[in-house]
């Protein structure tokens, strides 16, 4: 089964943490993630203020952005 977890806010929510086994996270909360939203959970990706913390729209739609590519590029890979 596949899932997307659309999520709206400032900060990651905190049952994320209790939740979602094998993701790092960052002192302040933050789920940790490289610039492509790579996090060290396979096939999770991460972006926005999930990542960042409170930020401005326009760094948001970058993170969706470069994450849209890494997850393509991970969905290629994968049915190779």
């Amino acid at each position: 089964m596949d899932t997307v977890i659309i999520a709206i806010g400032t900060s990651p929510n905190p049952l994320i943490r209790n939740t979602t086994g094998g993701l790092t996270f960052t002192r302040k909360g933050g789920i940790e993630a490289d610039e492509g939203g790579v996090t060290a959970r396979e096939g999770v990706f991460a972006g926005g203020d999930a990542v960042t913390g409170a930020a401005t729209v326009i760094l948001a739609m970058g993170a969706g952005k470069a994450g849209a590519v890494s997850i393509d590029k991970y969905i290629k890979e994968k049915n190779a």
